[in-house]
């Protein structure tokens, strides 16, 4: 990670109005960095003790120097707008600007004693050894609820195929829901061969839901997928459409009729039952930039899951 820091010291007229002087700072926040998706996270402190005492310390946060100079230019080129320059420019009325530095992440997470104890079960701890960031087994349910679409590979006559997929996730066991039209090549592939595997991943993502600082997030899985049949479409049905669109207006504009789902109905659900699952290991992309996986248990997936269920709302 790239961190640009910046020190300003508040105006006389920030002074004699913090109140006011703060939700200027949260306004900024918002449009200045609207569209900056090369920026990862922004941090505010005010300095205690110290040199220049009361002044604000601002942290910018980038993946690399290539987004560090997307950043500039991407500010540069707004800046050729005289309205939004003259937007920017009324910052000199808060604050001046002290200096500017540049930081940068030492070559391996240096974790403090009881995170490096507990990471000898890598899949029940933070893969990023940053404060907030999520276990492998949270990040893959979160992957689970909220990726709405998977690429399915399948092989079949007439050799390998992939699809995307709108899925819906459930738990105990571990398993993919989704439908299809029976003639699609994917559908015809699952029943020739019911061994198939896929990929799902997640990007703008922030704050916690961003691994080891990264916008991105992801996994792949193998396992046997096969209809759903006649007996579970009832439930299959009911809870498919109830995940894929809560709102029950939305929902009864999208739903099909459960007769097409059945007998020489065009569509089927189809349910993949995951064997084998492969998350994004964010932490070492971020030590020497090698795009590999690691092994999470389902039951631990399931467990997480089900924690989240029983958690107060």
């Amino acid at each position: 990670m790239l961190h640009l820091v910046y020190r300003f010291a508040p105006t006389p007229k920030a002074r004699a109005d913090l109140a006011q002087f703060w939700q200027w700072i949260a306004d900024r926040q918002l449009w200045f960095y609207d569209g900056l998706d090369m920026v990862l996270d922004t941090t505010w402190h005010t300095v205690t003790i110290g040199d220049n005492v009361h002044c604000l310390e601002h942290k910018v946060t980038f993946a690399d120097e290539a987004a560090w100079g997307e950043y500039r230019r991407a500010v540069s080129r707004r800046s050729a707008d005289p309205e939004w320059e003259s937007r920017r420019t009324g910052q000199d009325e808060w604050y001046d600007i002290l200096d500017s530095r540049i930081l940068s992440d030492p070559p391996l997470p240096i974790p403090l004693p009881q995170r490096a104890a507990a990471r000898s079960d890598s899949a029940a701890v933070s893969d990023s050894g940053a404060a907030g960031s999520r276990s492998a087994p949270a990040r893959s349910s979160f992957l689970l609820d909220r990726a709405r679409f998977v690429t399915l590979a399948t092989t079949g006559p007439h050799g390998p195929w992939a699809a995307t997929v709108n899925f819906v996730a459930r738990h105990r066991p571990l398993h993919l829901i989704w439908y299809s039209l029976r003639t699609a090549e994917h559908s015809a592939n699952i029943i020739a061969n019911p061994r198939v595997s896929g990929s799902m991943f997640m990007t703008g993502l922030t704050g916690p839901d961003a691994p080891s600082g990264l916008p991105i997030d992801g996994a792949q899985f193998s396992g046997s997928c096969r209809e759903v049949s006649p007996a579970e479409l009832p439930e299959c049905y009911e809870h498919y459409y109830a995940a894929n669109f809560p709102d029950p207006a939305e929902r009864a504009d999208w739903a099909l009729p459960v007769e097409s789902f059945r007998g020489d109905g065009p569509r089927r659900f189809y349910r993949l039952d995951i064997e084998r699952w492969g998350l994004y290991d964010a932490q070492r992309w971020t030590v020497d930039k090698h795009d590999t996986r690691m092994e999470v248990a389902l039951s631990e997936i399931e467990e997480e899951a089900a924690g989240q269920r029983r958690a107060p709302q």
